[in-house]
């Protein structure tokens, strides 16, 4: 499994997402797009009709009470959309909607929400993601009791990439590493660093 560094991007204006997607072009693969709309999270991000360039692959995290409303309208900027079991009613219909709009799906829980609810779909989607915080905002606080569920969900399926989400610098990649990690969103640490290439490469060298 190849290691990913991935930049969470929260933005309220294109002017910001542009001015953040030019921080790491061409220093990273994928980059997560944050999309809430002060519904399902106290937060609002990218609730504008915006446009992404070419040059890296693009996930959007969809923290709205209408995942798949969203993703009707939006499919095209995208390569892989991740929700929130929390949001859906049928979490195998989603799977298979997203599947017809051409993108790869990873299923995201809160770190309440026990890790039962995805096992059902492991070998219909492409990942899983783990928030290891109360999601919304930029690094709030890293809940450590999130690290066991990845260390389950590593012991149940060996080779299905694994995402982290939440507080993500060097300590925190690392331990999560050990718990079966395999990807990284960072926003903040990276996004709001004054050395940009310094913070990739030190996440990278903590989870090598």
């Amino acid at each position: 499994m190849g290691i990913l560094i991935v930049p969470g991007v929260i933005a309220k204006s294109q002017e910001e997402l542009d001015e953040m997607l030019d921080k790491v072009k061409g220093r990273i693969e994928r980059i997560m797009l944050d999309v809430m709309d002060n519904k399902f999270v106290p937060n609002s991000s990218l609730e504008f009709d915006f446009i992404v360039p070419e040059g890296f692959e693009y996930e959007a995290h969809l923290m709205v009470s209408n995942p798949l409303e969203w993703i009707e309208d939006n499919h095209e900027k995208i390569d892989i959309a991740i929700l929130q079991v929390e949001t859906l009613e049928n979490i195998g219909e989603a799977i298979e909607f997203v599947r017809e709009k051409g993108l790869k799906v990873t299923l995201a829980q809160n770190p309440e929400t026990k890790l039962e609810a995805i096992l059902p779909y492991l070998k219909d989607i492409d990942n899983v993601l783990i928030m290891t915080v109360n999601p919304g905002s930029f690094c709030v606080e890293f809940l450590p009791k999130t690290l066991e569920k990845i260390r389950e969900l590593r012991k149940i399926d060996k080779d299905i990439p694994i995402e982290v989400d939440g507080c993500m610098n060097p300590e925190n990649a690392r331990i999560a590493k050990e718990a079966g990690a395999t990807v990284y969103a960072s926003g903040s640490y990276v996004l709001k660093s004054s050395d940009v290439d310094g913070a990739i490469k030190k996440l990278k060298d903590a989870v090598k």
